[in-house]
């Protein structure tokens, strides 16, 4: 291998004096600084080799990274990436490389036999210390970090990013591993080793070796090898989103579509409320806005993602966040239509002790029709609150007020509040919520008289009640559909109905199933199936009276619906998640998917022993189906882009795929 010759290419990167150039460190130098790249010095592992700590005689700490020969790229590539890219940036939020060294030694060595003198090469790279470690370090494997600290983390990603591309540099590959924090947890972008530069007349590229890591790689630079300054605020965005959220991306497919996917079904309005009972609706809102922008970086159309400078401007200011519709991903991993996600709307009132959400209620008004609208109340303390809803106009109100009641501590309480029959649509009223600490007899007996005082806080809820989409205030309609507005009800994952009796059923994300009597307008049942773990189908299985769930956990649960009493329950999928049911319509099978690309045939007549196991989906299978006219088939779909058209013999040795899509 030939000495490094490489040069730093011409960018304008500062109006100032040019920054210090690293300095070529010898070999020796490094090796005793780091008691001959011991074992006791190895502080982190990479793809493109080991870093290791360095004391210098003055007590200062720096990292060496020891390129390996083994890396996905050849060695002396990774070098010149990472010398010429960032050798001259000097920014507060990219690491700094303090030197180099690409040197020689005379080393014998074996080659076809025979032992010869040759001169070999190490490749070296010396960064500043960051004693704080990586973000994936201290997001994920520590305690936790606060909202402002991540706020902080996200807003300094996104300025050192704008920093290299106005430069010209793409870094092909944002993850947490690869964003360090320095004592004041500033964070600073690393892992130049893949990085790309962009000629300023360019705006995209195209490359035949894709390289990057799962789950935050661009789809466009995946499957087509072109890459831009969007592939990086693609990942990027899958970025914004696990720091904000706190939870990893699994990395179940390339592009992260399924995790993205879940934060844009789970992290609601309530869902955020209730997982950071401690803050105020300012940063509250901060942490809607930061999940709206993930969700627009990650758009599977890379003209629909924002800029760089777009995205630094909105975490500057925020309200811009909410003066267009922010395009949240489609459903399905390339659907074509895609779904437009509204800005929330401010929080009406928050406290250290209560939020009352959304500020204003909503009545879609249809004459001579009873119309209910919904709030909840979120308790953020430890102790009860008593609250009252109040009115001016108790006789437009089918619910009788003044509302008295207790919110439990940490819990949320949700109000249906129901308009009785009127003529004309009503604006103008307010609904009064008043709240305060609740003392000790109001635990036994919540009244009206017992909120007074200088303790008591006040929201107005403003009353909005206007004519549905398409409808004037003089035409009698006929409703199409019944919204169902109870706490459990939300972020349902799948739907059954019974075909004998008036039951829809139904699981959500909160690991319950519930089951709905759509005459009667009441819950019939309700009850958890996993207090950790979403529950993603639930169908019922008539001829036995039962119902069978398959959790986030890898279970298939059983129970009798008249009683709830637990039949069986099993592990069907090694802790993957259960994505889909189906009962065979003349057999005693249930089938059964999940992410990990397998599809089973379950016989509850023997045991619920597992009949078949059918591979040949390439992604999570989000859907199966009997076929009702063919007992021997069933139809699966997946987010493979694939939906198969199954025949299968259960005796037979192998399953023929009829029909691919």
């Amino acid at each position: 291998m030939e000495p490094f010759q490489g040069g730093l290419p011409q960018r304008n990167i500062s109006k100032g004096p040019s920054p210090a150039m690293p300095k070529h460190l010898p070999l020796d130098f490094l090796k005793k600084m780091t008691d001959n790249f011991s074992d006791e010095r190895l502080i982190g592992k990479s793809a493109f080799g080991n870093l290791y700590k360095g004391i210098l005689a003055d007590g200062t700490m720096i990292v060496v990274k020891k390129l390996a020969e083994n890396s996905p790229i050849a060695r002396d590539k990774t070098f010149s990436n990472e010398v010429q890219n960032i050798m001259a940036l000097r920014h507060g939020n990219i690491v700094k490389l303090v030197g180099f060294c690409h040197e020689g030694q005379k080393k014998i060595v074996q080659k076809e036999g025979r032992y010869i003198l040759a001169d070999i090469y190490e490749s070296l790279l010396c960064y500043e210390y960051l004693p704080m470690g990586s973000l994936h370090k201290n997001l994920f494997e520590s305690n936790g970090m606060d909202w402002n600290t991540r706020f902080k983390i996200i807003k300094g990603i996104c300025q050192g990013l704008l920093f290299l591309h106005r430069v010209g540099i793409i870094h092909m590959d944002l993850k947490p591993q690869n964003i360090l924090l320095g004592d004041d947890m500033e964070p600073k972008i690393a892992e130049f080793g893949i990085s790309r530069l962009l000629d300023p007349e360019l705006t995209r590229l195209n490359t035949q070796d894709v390289m990057g890591t799962y789950g935050y790689m661009a789809p466009e630079y995946l499957h087509r090898g072109e890459f831009s300054t969007q592939s990086d605020i693609y990942g990027l965005g899958v970025l914004i989103l696990e720091t904000t959220t706190g939870k990893k991306n699994g990395k179940k497919d390339s592009c992260g579509r399924e995790y993205i996917y879940e934060v844009h079904c789970k992290w609601t309005d309530d869902y955020i409320a209730s997982k950071h009972r401690s803050l105020d609706g300012d940063f509250l809102q901060q942490i809607k806005a930061c999940i709206l922008l993930g969700l627009k970086c990650v758009h599977i159309d890379r003209k629909m993602r924002p800029s760089i400078e777009y995205i630094v401007d909105t975490l500057n200011g925020l309200t811009s966040c909410y003066s267009c519709p922010l395009i949240a991903p489609e459903p399905l991993a390339y659907s074509s239509r895609p779904l437009i996600m509204k800005p929330p709307e401010p929080l009406a009132w928050s406290s250290r002790r209560l939020i009352v959400q959304p500020p204003k209620l909503r009545f879609s008004f249809e004459p001579k029709r009873l119309i209910s609208c919904s709030f909840s109340l979120t308790n953020t303390t430890d102790g009860h609150i008593a609250f009252m809803l109040v009115t001016e106009n108790p006789r437009i109100y089918l619910t009788k007020l003044p509302l008295c009641g207790l919110v439990l501590p940490n819990c949320i309480y949700t109000i249906n509040v129901t308009m009785r029959e009127h003529k004309e649509s009503r604006n103008g009223e307010f609904l009064p919520v008043r709240s305060s600490t609740a003392r000790e007899e109001q635990l036994t007996n919540a009244h009206p008289d017992s909120l007074a005082g200088d303790e008591v806080k006040e929201v107005r809820l403003c009353v909005v009640c206007d004519p549905q989409e398409g409808t004037t205030s003089n035409q009698s309609i006929q409703s199409a559909a019944e919204i169902i507005a109870s706490q459990n009800y939300r972020q349902v994952l799948s739907v059954d109905v019974h075909s004998n009796k008036p039951w829809i059923l139904t699981s959500n994300w909160r690991g319950c199933v519930c089951i709905w009597n759509y005459q009667t307008k009441t819950e019939e049942k309700y009850f958890e199936v996993s207090a950790d773990e979403p529950v993603f189908s639930a169908t019922f299985i008539e001829r036995e009276e039962w119902l069978v769930a398959g959790g986030g956990d890898g279970y298939i649960y059983v129970y009798r619906y008249d009683t709830m009493e637990e039949i069986k329950s099993f592990e069907a999928n090694d802790g993957r998640d259960i994505r889909s049911l189906a009962t065979s319509p003349t057999r005693t099978f249930l089938l059964s998917a999940s992410d990990d690309h397998m599809i089973k045939i379950w016989d509850w007549k023997d045991s619920w022993k597992c009949m078949r196991t059918f591979l040949g989906h390439g992604n999570c299978v989000t859907q199966v189906m009997f076929d009702l006219n063919d007992s021997n088939s069933f139809a699966s779909a997946s987010l493979d882009h694939t939906i198969k058209d199954v025949g299968y013999l259960l005796y037979d040795v192998q399953c023929h795929v009829r029909r691919t899509t």
